[in-house]
């Protein structure tokens, strides 16, 4: 999961419509990093045609990696594509924004986290991602890095939640 994939220098953002070498290169890369999640054979056409299979395979992949959900292969998620998840922001106390949510709302599904899902990295947070990170016998320092985001990643209930809600339902 935190092996880089050979990746273009140019990655343009890429949506439903597009089509073309640039396309193909994307989906190629894209099997990749679904391989480096989980090893069974998770396969989209490799066509280049960003048509609704590559979409909802997009989206699947960017709720993996706790970003917002466009289906549109923007920056963040040609990093994710890349790098994995030393692509993925470094989380602590004092961090805002919706990566934060989502990941209050994961420990909220593993009972982790009782408090509002809010969006700030505060103390209950901090207290959630400890009791997470020794639960999984991860270094409990409340902070979200690299091996922390890895372990989220591939939570089965997460798994299912986002291969259910993006790709092919349940």
């Amino acid at each position: 999961m935190t092996n880089a994939i050979d990746c273009p220098t140019f990655k343009p953002t890429l949506r439903i419509g597009n089509s073309g070498q640039d396309v193909k290169e994307m989906q190629k890369r894209l099997e990749k990093r679904f391989a480096s999640i989980y090893p069974s054979n998770f396969q989209i056409d490799v066509d280049g045609v960003f048509g609704s299979q590559t979409e909802s395979a997009v989206k699947y992949l960017q709720c993996l990696a706790f970003l917002e959900t466009t289906g549109i292969t923007d920056a963040a998620t040609w990093n994710f594509i890349c790098d994995g998840v030393k692509s993925l922001p470094i989380l602590q106390e004092n961090s805002k924004g919706n990566t934060v949510k989502l990941l209050q709302q994961t420990l909220k599904d593993y009972d982790f986290y009782h408090g509002e899902i809010n969006g700030h990295f505060d103390a209950s947070t901090e207290i959630a991602v400890k009791a997470f990170q020794a639960d999984y016998s991860l270094v409990a320092d409340g902070i979200i890095g690299q091996n922390s985001w890895a372990t989220l990643i591939h939570l089965n209930t997460h798994i299912d939640a986002c291969y259910c809600g993006y790709y092919r339902g349940c």
